[in-house]
């Protein structure tokens, strides 16, 4: 509220007093309504609690809804150290006897001449040309052109030709201006400098040597134009060395891989290069030291990945020297192999054989790890349990957390006679409908089953059904009695999802959707004399109305937007009656249920709790809307009533001007008549 004016000035009275006390009396219906508001709030706070119950129990349905996720297998070992193995739900509890004659390996070799460091340069060297004619002085006259000058061509084999340098007529050069002249050329057809002066025990000496590592050819020097220098042009003026290696060549699943180690590189510098190549197919790279009195280092070989197909070749491209050998240069200390297994002896005489030592088809839905072999003749068991724990952790949880929804809704929904208050959701039809088709649903029979054809049709049936307060108990005794007894019923019960089943031999149940409706259906197809089918009619068992089914064949599917919308049957002609009739059962299992009502209370557009969210919001809103309108006339009023005492205010100062008017004319007139 505004607060506007000052205290009465000329009237004494307390004007800010007075008017806060009139607004407070006028602002308690706006307290009234911000508690309603606060109320309301409080009851989408504990439909949110209500909800995450649900939605916890809708996750568990979820999980329990298929019956093929609730079987629980153990795999076990004779010996673990020798293979183990792990089951899915779906394999078969039995016995099996594994023979393993060799375990899958992948290829390994060593380099067997080794090196004597990590750091022994394995690089290759360039080509290279030492000329024989030194001098005392690279700047001295070296030689001296003729009138016609001279032109050579100087080249490396494989590389581009050093044309063109150019010497001219009756000219002196020195060794440093030969270097120049050679490398001016080699940078405008190379970019590099093939020319040097050395050094060598106080004599100069010129080399050329190739850009490239490696054997690209010894130097060739050819006098294209003028007249031969004879400290340049003869063969016995130069020493020639063709470069070496330079090339690790090697194949791998397929993949060859062209390595090259450059100048001065080390054995450590290429093991570095195999392992971080980027288009490295599958092989590791390590170092081996073996003393053997000299403390040499083996470069070793691995392909990472196992089975006959894979080994590593080195290629004969391979230029390294001392590498390049695949049969002399190197031991393969383990040749790539599959592994080679029999099942219960099978076969005879022969082995199954794998790539890898995790093999998972040849038992179904069991995972075999090798890690060992068997002796000659003898063999280990492996043994299939199907357990039962999880499935019973699965119920307690259930019945866990359905007792915990219960009394959520109970302190929400309820009455405490010790407190004699009641909860904030009493009364509330929605939250406890919630419950009431959850014990319909419990207390019931699974949708699709019926007593006298299959083994289990209530929860009661296996040891969950209703204490006297409304809540689930587990009897376990009865559950391992069912178990015990018929465990393929139990599955069946708990998760049936999109089975089903028929009553006649001629029509059978195929497939169905998850979203096809469960219950029992009446079957009637017509055949014509010889044996097509000309009708097919289906209904939900209860209706009186007949719907189509198309047909393709002997194959029925269930019509869109129907109950039986993805159920597809087969009908196959008796060889007599023109019509055959059936009842088919789609099953769906107490988790399903549980799920599908779970699904339906919480969807976010149509469920229970979305609309009593949306309705109490509806509440709030018509309050805060109520507060916000009842704010602004308040403040209205505030402002009226400042004004009134504030012209109050004026009209005594007013009158208050007048009356001094007046005591002084009566003054005046007093002294007048004195």
């Amino acid at each position: 509220m505004s607060n506007l004016g000052m205290a009465g000035v000329f009237s004494g009275i307390d004007t800010d007093t007075l008017v806060a006390r009139i607004m407070a009396v006028n602002t308690r219906p706006v307290a009234l309504m911000e508690i309603r508001k606060g109320t309301w709030q409080e009851k989408i706070s504990a439909v949110g609690t209500v909800e995450s119950r649900l939605t916890q129990l809708k996750s568990l349905a979820d999980q329990l809804r298929d019956s093929d996720t609730l079987v629980s297998v153990l795999a076990s070992s004779s010996d673990s150290t020798v293979m183990t193995a792990t089951a899915s739900g779906g394999a078969i509890e039995g016995k099996y006897s594994i023979e393993i004659n060799q375990l899958a390996a992948g290829h390994r070799m060593v380099h067997t001449d080794g090196l004597a460091a990590e750091e022994t340069t394995i690089g290759s060297s360039k080509s290279t040309a030492l000329n024989a004619n030194s001098m005392a002085d690279a700047d001295a006259t070296w030689f001296t052109t003729s009138a016609n000058g001279a032109t050579y061509t100087f080249d490396f084999g494989d590389e581009a030709d050093m044309t063109d340098v150019v010497f001219a007529a009756d000219t002196t050069y020195s060794l440093n201006q030969v270097a120049a002249l050679i490398n001016a050329r080699s940078q405008a057809v190379s970019g590099y400098d093939a020319a040097v002066v050395e050094e060598d025990a106080g004599q100069y000496y010129l080399r050329l040597t190739a850009k490239d590592p490696g054997p690209v050819g010894e130097l060739t020097h050819t006098l294209t134009d003028g007249d031969a220098i004879a400290e340049l042009n003869d063969a016995d003026d130069w020493t020639k060395d063709n470069g070496e290696g330079g090339t690790f060549i090697y194949t791998y699943n397929g993949v060859t891989r062209t390595l090259n180690t450059g100048e001065g590189a080390t054995l450590s510098d290429l093991v570095g290069l195999i392992n971080n190549d980027a288009e490295n197919p599958g092989v590791s790279a390590s170092l081996l030291q073996y003393d053997g009195g000299n403390g040499v280092y083996h470069l070793v070989l691995s392909g990472k990945t196992t089975g006959e197909d894979y080994d590593i070749t080195i290629e004969a491209g391979t230029t390294l020297t001392g590498f390049n050998d695949a049969g002399g240069n190197w031991t393969v200390t383990q040749q790539a192999q599959n592994a080679q297994v029999r099942v219960d002896g099978f076969p005879a005489g022969d082995w199954i054989e794998r790539s890898t030592n995790t093999i998972s088809d040849i038992i179904p839905d069991v995972t075999l790890t090798l890690a060992n072999t068997t002796a000659t003749g003898e063999s280990e068991t492996l043994t299939l349990t199907r357990s039962t724990s999880g499935l019973k952790s699965d119920l307690e949880n259930l019945v866990a957390i359905y007792n915990g929804l219960v009394d959520t809704v109970d302190d929400y929904a309820g009455y405490d006679e010790e407190t004699e208050t009641s909860g904030i959701l009493q009364g509330n039809a929605s939250i406890t409908g919630i419950l009431t088709r959850m014990r319909m649903i419990l207390s019931g029979t699974a949708e699709g089953f019926v007593a006298g054809t299959d083994a289990y049709t209530m929860f009661s049936d296996i040891g969950i059904e209703f204490d006297a307060e409304g809540k689930l108990e587990l009897d376990t005794d009865t559950l391992d009695d069912a178990i015990e007894e018929n465990f393929d019923g139990v599955l069946s019960l708990i998760g049936s999802l999109a089975s089903g089943a028929t009553d006649d031999d001629y029509i059978k149940f195929t497939s169905a959707e998850e979203s096809t409706e469960a219950g029992t259906y009446e079957i009637s197809v017509s055949f014509s004399g010889s044996g097509e089918i000309t009708q097919a009619l289906i209904r939900t068992k209860g209706d009186t109305v007949w719907r189509n089914a198309t047909w393709d064949g002997s194959t029925l599917t269930g019509g869109e937007d129907t109950p039986e919308d993805g159920l597809i049957f087969s009908a196959v002609w008796d060889g007599v009656s023109s019509t055959q009739t059936a009842e088919l059962r789609v099953l769906r299992g107490f988790a399903g249920m549980i799920y599908d009502h779970m699904d339906t209370v919480l969807d976010d557009d149509t469920g229970t709790v979305a609309a009593m969210k949306e309705g109490f919001q509806d509440h709030i809103d018509s309050i805060e809307n109520a507060i916000e309108a009842q704010t602004k006339r308040l403040e209205q009023q505030e402002k009226h009533l400042r004004a009134k005492f504030a012209r109050l205010e004026a009209t005594l100062a007013k009158l208050d001007a007048q009356r001094g008017a007046i005591d002084s004319l009566l003054q005046s007139l007093s002294t007048n008549n004195d």
